[in-house]
This record gives structure tokens, C-alpha cells and sequence, in this order.
């Protein structure tokens, strides 16, 4: 057997059990409330789905690092230039790098989409 087919296959597994698909009783009407997983795609579709947004997330972390908005405890920090990812279904690695890049990008995407709520 090939390893890295079985690497994915585990994986696949794995994910699909923290997601919230192999779970009983669970609604299909708002996943994102009870699917950490889900709730981070919606994050990452919102911003990326939009040519605006994305424009506004890039804005929004130049202004940041400029202004010192961005602040781990009592100090500022520098944000990466950087985009969100999206995961893909056939790369299991995917959503790694995608959680991974969503924590990475925490301060900027709470700060997006607070002002997104405000405009």
C-alpha cells in the first residue's frame, strides 16, 4: 500500500469526524454554530470570495501595522502581508494550512469583519 494513500485516507477521516459530518443528531441548518471547521470555510469564503474584500483585508493590514491597531496583550504587533487560504478536498495537508493561516491572520480578519459590520 502506497503511505501517503493512507496518510490521506486517515486524515480524511479524521477531519470529517471533527467537522461534524459523522456526528449524530447534529442540525443541518446552521453548522457553523456546532463545526469549528465549517465556521472557518465561512470565514475564509467571506473574505476571499469577494474581489472588495479582499482589497479591504489587504488595507486593513497596512493601515493596521501602520497604526499599531493590532495588539497581542499590551503590545503591537506587525501582521504579515499576507492572504487567507482555502482548503482543498483532495489535499488533506490543505486544511492544516488553512487553520494554520487563519490563525495566523486572527487580529486582521476580526478586525475586518467588525468594520464590515459597521459600514
Amino acid at each position: 500500500m502506497c503511505f501517503a494513500h493512507i496518510i490521506d485516507l486517515c486524515s480524511g477521516r479524521a477531519i470529517r469526524a471533527a467537522s461534524g459530518v459523522e456526528r449524530k443528531g447534529v442540525s443541518s441548518g446552521d453548522k457553523t454554530a456546532s463545526d469549528p471547521l465549517a465556521a472557518a470555510r465561512a470565514a475564509v469564503r467571506a473574505i476571499q470570495g469577494s474581489g472588495r474584500r479582499r482589497d479591504d483585508f489587504d488595507r486593513n493590514i497596512v493601515d493596521g501595522n501602520a497604526g499599531g491597531w493590532f495588539k497581542n496583550g499590551q503590545r503591537s504587533v506587525q501582521v504579515k502581508q499576507l492572504q487567507l487560504l482555502r482548503d482543498v478536498r483532495t489535499r488533506w495537508d490543505s486544511v492544516f494550512h488553512m487553520l494554520h493561516r487563519l490563525r495566523e491572520m486572527r487580529l486582521v480578519c476580526l478586525y475586518t469583519s467588525l468594520t464590515e459590520r459597521n459600514t
